[in-house]
């Protein structure tokens, strides 16, 4: 590929995140107004069991994420007839019974009373993960416009579901509830959008269906493990801390995670170049810039963290704020993190993906085995297990002998054209 030509893909890689980013970043901001709201209605003992379940609920709908990928990848190669959501719904169907099923253990690991919450939580994979699908095929459509919009949908919805609960004080179990309609909503607007070209009945041959499962599963754990990383230290504070230091830690952790979400669009945006080049230097770059918008953020959380807790939390939430500095710590490495493994993702390969699984794990038994007693020990486990990823990344891009085959990974091709 010549010069001119790689800066011209590139540059309309930048404009499509660029576009896409408003409404990303609108529902991040909102995000936080939902966590706000939330955080002052629950207060620290039942927003520590809603973030654990939160967390939960992320790590099982990781296959959201997946068939987004997956979807944008296949129907921008394919066209409509790929639009089809029979499979999304019959893994949301079997998400919402495995999770009924599991309800007294997911209970017993969020600390709550009832298996009410949990049971509560699962019914709302289903439109998570048919949400994702869609999402994905507006994204392999090219229909950037659009998706921007279902991101501020999304984020709208949420912040009203926390002001209901607010207003009306419906508990953790209602607050689920509420939080499901919303995404329930969000389906019926993506449906809207996505009426003339999604379809239900599978038109696939066997082969086909194949290949898409081991698609599924390849984007599962590689993408997984950045769900995993960034939720399990939250499940873990909610299961070893008295139920008050939970709460303090999830609210904490909403703002160091932040490092993550901002520098998302980075790690997209790379994406084309890297899996028709795979040039370490673009990897590199992208680091240093996370590196560079992490300092940032640290100075300006390190000249009033009591500040920024106050603003999201309130006072009952104020004996968090030393956790504030620690935690941007490991919000930076998760964004570092992030950076190399869809760059390995771009590149066809998933070994750093298998090694943060291996590093979650670790982060577990540590965790539940001998760092218990504290916040700081929780965080410090994650701090560990997240660093060890980062290093393995980095001593990969310095040490490794190339890139491999990028012909089986067609997701980075459609992010080269916004429209």
């Amino acid at each position: 590929m010549s010069r001119q030509t790689a800066s011209f893909v590139w540059a309309k890689a930048t404009s499509s995140q660029a576009f896409l980013g408003i409404g990303m970043g609108s529902a991040s901001a909102l995000g936080y107004l939902f966590v706000l709201i939330l955080s002052r209605a629950l207060g620290p003992g039942d927003f520590g069991a809603f973030s654990s379940l939160n967390s939960i609920g992320m790590v099982l709908a990781i296959p959201a994420g997946a068939f987004q990928v997956m979807f944008a990848s296949r129907i921008a190669r394919r066209g409509e007839k790929a639009f089809d959501l029979r499979l999304p719904l019959l893994l949301g169907t079997a998400g919402v019974l495995i999770t009924a099923v599991l309800s007294p253990v997911l209970a017993h690991v969020a600390r709550v009373e009832s298996v009410w919450a949990p049971v509560v939580l699962g019914l709302g994979l289903l439109p998570l993960i048919v949400n994702g699908a869609m999402m994905g095929g507006l994204l392999g459509l090219r229909r950037v416009g659009a998706l921007s919009m279902v991101y501020l949908f999304m984020g709208l919805s949420r912040v009203l579901a926390a002001s209901v609960a607010h207003a009306l004080g419906v508990g953790l179990t209602g607050s689920l509830a509420l939080v499901v309609l919303a995404s329930v909503l969000t389906t019926i607007f993506l449906w809207w959008l996505c009426r003339g070209q999604a379809h239900l009945p599978w038109s696939s041959v066997t082969a086909s269906r194949v290949h898409v499962v081991r698609m599924l599963f390849r984007s599962n754990s590689s993408m997984g493990v950045l769900m995993a990383l960034t939720s399990v230290d939250v499940v873990l504070a909610r299961y070893v801390l008295s139920p008050v230091e939970s709460g303090e830690y999830a609210l904490v952790a909403s703002l160091g995670r932040a490092p993550v979400w901002v520098t998302q669009f980075l790690a997209l945006a790379m994406v084309p170049a890297l899996a028709r080049s795979g040039s370490p230097k673009s990897i590199l770059r992208a680091g240093g810039v996370v590196l560079g918008v992490c300092a940032v953020g640290a100075g300006a959380a390190a000249a009033a963290p009591e500040l920024w807790i106050g603003i999201l939390g309130g006072a009952a939430y104020k004996n968090a704020t030393g956790l504030l500095l620690p935690y941007l710590a490991l919000g930076t490495l998760l964004a570092l993190v992030q950076v190399l493994i869809v760059a390995e993702v771009a590149q066809g390969r998933h070994l750093l993906a298998k090694v943060a699984w291996c590093a979650a794990i670790l982060e577990v038994v540590l965790c539940l085995g001998f760092f218990r007693d504290n916040a700081f020990q929780v965080l410090g486990t994650a701090v560990v297990a997240t660093g060890l990823v980062v290093v393995f990344g980095l001593a990969e891009l310095f040490l490794g002998k190339g890139r491999t085959d990028t012909t089986k990974d067609d997701a980075a091709a459609l992010l080269t054209s916004p429209q």
